[in-house]
């Protein structure tokens, strides 16, 4: 079967809020053997979502709808939904009462327009809320299926999911695996599995996503072999934290361009005390100095960014944290900065790990937060590294 996603908010339709609904829809569907043919955004406008609703179910087998369930006057998706599928509004009298206690429990009214957040088709099924106030439904008339969901992710997820299980897709999941890279252009990953049927990559700051068929799964991670850092969806900082708690080893990180966001990362983990000592975000030339014990003879013979800088960094945050391994950037993320020797994107980037020091020249060249989350994901994949006793990482 195929599926079409309907994403209704002025907001994302004006290019004034990124919408992620879609994204999230999508792998959810592929994820559960449907196809998606159709994204499509649209204005809060009955007359609109009316018509896309229309246009997508002459070829959608399912069409879900996000956004616009909402208690607001612009919240007009159950009445754009109602008139495409000439089918009235009834009330979840269930739903309306988990509304009443809900709001009478805080002191709150329960005016006719939240009401209608209890409000779905008539001869629909309701898709309940876990995390807020608005009943999600879908609904099936001459073969076609249509979804109705809040827009907040958090919500239109967990509903989304019970929807698809509810419809019979449980048992269809896609035999698909996952292998998360690094280290490996996409040209060259793509070159690689070009000869696998049903393999297709996706490409971000932080690698290559590699989506395989089931069966020939074994083979392609054989081919990516050290370049694959995880197979089962984790961030590398999980995989990292991983490694490290199982060898009973700490890190500790001196940043400058990436302004702490190695740390952040690391401390994104649930647990992570138990490895991560610290980090030192050392953004000045002063703060180098003063903190790192960086040398002001270092910095004014070869600059902030520089591989003599980028050890003495090392050196200086292994002296306050004594970790295992140490972790560092100096660079410039840009926009503006650069020189013809040092030209905009140039990071170094430093690790320490049993006494050995290895400092890495990169030239990547991005948006400002996009360079910084990539040399983040350099950093951590060289303790990823180091940790799998990878021979050519101190070559």
């Amino acid at each position: 079967m195929n599926i079409g996603i309907l994403i209704t908010g002025t907001e994302f339709a004006t290019g004034t809020k990124q919408d992620t609904n879609s994204t999230m829809f999508a792998k959810m569907a592929f994820e559960h053997g449907l196809d998606v043919v159709f994204i499509h955004i649209c204005k809060d406008d009955e007359i609109d979502i009316t018509k896309n609703v229309q246009f997508a179910l002459e070829f959608c087998d399912i069409l879900v709808v996000s956004g616009g369930l909402g208690p607001t006057f612009d919240d007009v998706t159950r009445e754009a939904l109602s008139t495409a599928l000439d089918e009235p509004l009834v009330y979840d009298e269930d739903w309306l009462d988990f509304l009443k206690k809900d709001y009478k429990s805080r002191n709150v009214e329960l005016t006719q327009m939240r009401k209608r957040m209890a409000l779905r088709l008539s001869n629909s099924k309701p898709i309940p809320n876990k995390f807020g106030k608005a009943i999600g439904f879908f609904y099936e008339k001459n073969n076609k299926i249509v979804i109705a969901l809040p827009g907040i992710p958090q919500e239109a997820k967990s509903m989304l999911n019970y929807a698809l299980n509810a419809l019979g897709h449980r048992d269809k999941i896609r035999e698909v695996k996952l292998f998360r890279t690094f280290g490996i252009k996409e040209s060259d990953v793509s070159n690689l599995v070009k000869d696998y049927k049903g393999t297709f990559i996706n490409v971000s700051a932080c690698g290559v996503d590699v989506y395989v068929q089931d069966a020939v799964s074994d083979q392609i991670k054989s081919i990516l072999g050290k370049y694959i850092y995880s197979d089962d969806n984790l961030e590398m900082e999980e995989v990292l934290g991983k490694l490290l708690r199982e060898k009973k080893l700490t890190i500790a990180t001196a940043e400058s361009s990436t302004g702490g966001l190695i740390v952040s990362r690391l401390v994104n983990v649930a647990g992570s005390s138990d490895y991560c000592l610290g980090s030192v975000v050392s953004y000045s030339n002063q703060a180098k100095m003063d903190i790192l014990g960086v040398k002001q003879q270092t910095l004014e013979l070869y600059g902030a960014v520089s591989e003599q800088t980028a050890k003495e960094m090392l050196l200086g945050a292994k002296k306050l944290t004594n970790a295992d391994i140490v972790l560092c950037d100096t660079g410039i993320a840009g926009p503006g900065g650069g020189s013809e020797e040092k030209p905009i994107g140039l990071h170094y980037i430093g690790i320490m790990f049993k006494n050995e020091v290895k400092i890495f020249k990169e030239i990547y060249q991005g948006e400002r937060n996009y360079t910084r989350l990539y040399i983040s994901q350099y950093a951590l994949n060289l303790a990823r590294l180091a940790l799998l006793n990878d021979d050519e990482l101190f070559a």
